[in-house]
């Protein structure tokens, strides 16, 4: 099934959905304004702003995150920090590879795992929102359909019968992120 939303779509629901949580006007929250540092967001808010999102989509966000996925996908986190607890290149170039869509200048290797989460912005978690929304089934579970459509409430739904449209999981999204991640930058490394 198609995804529904555009990403700009999924773009001004996450802004909504901080505006919300924060108390901050929409107009505030730009793409490139960072959670924490600009915006003022603490944890207790973030776990609200997820909440919202998953009850106003329909979606499950991801419980963990991307240098979790990645110690579990590599069998440890050795490869993951350098000796300061920084995150290595390696783990650097998976986020900028993950459908958050860091940047080079919002993610490099040396940042420490706390200054990686301080960098999210409301662009970045639409962006991972879209995404799941890309990993919907190719056929409606109840009807058979293949064509969503966005209904009354704003979620996804079958174009054909109307059902709940179930799309897999953030913490899928992030795993098969991660495997994707690490194959891709094994096959660019010279052999030799």
């Amino acid at each position: 099934m198609r995804n529904p939303f555009e990403e700009e779509q999924i773009h001004d629901i996450v802004r909504e959905g901080l505006a919300q949580v924060l108390g901050t006007p929409v107009s505030e929250i730009t793409g490139d304004a960072t959670l924490v540092a600009d915006l003022g967001a603490e944890s207790l808010d973030l776990v609200e702003f997820r909440y919202e999102m998953e009850t106003r989509l329909g979606v499950a966000l991801p419980k963990s995150n991307v240098l979790d996925e990645l110690a579990t996908a590599l069998g440890g986190s050795e490869r993951l920090y350098d000796e300061r607890g920084g995150i290595t290149e390696l783990a650097a170039e998976v986020l900028r590879r993950s459908a958050f869509g860091y940047t080079e200048e919002q993610v490099h290797a040396g940042m420490r795992p706390y200054e990686v989460a301080a960098a999210a912005t409301s662009a970045h978690w639409a962006s991972f929102t879209h995404a799941i929304f890309d990993r919907l089934p190719e056929t409606c579970t109840e009807c058979g359909a293949g064509e969503t459509e966005i209904a009354v409430s704003g979620r996804a739904v079958c174009a054909g019968c109307g059902a709940a449209v179930e799309a897999a999981t953030g913490d899928e999204v992030l795993a098969e992120g991660v495997r994707v991640a690490l194959k891709e930058i094994e096959n660019a490394q010279p052999v030799g």
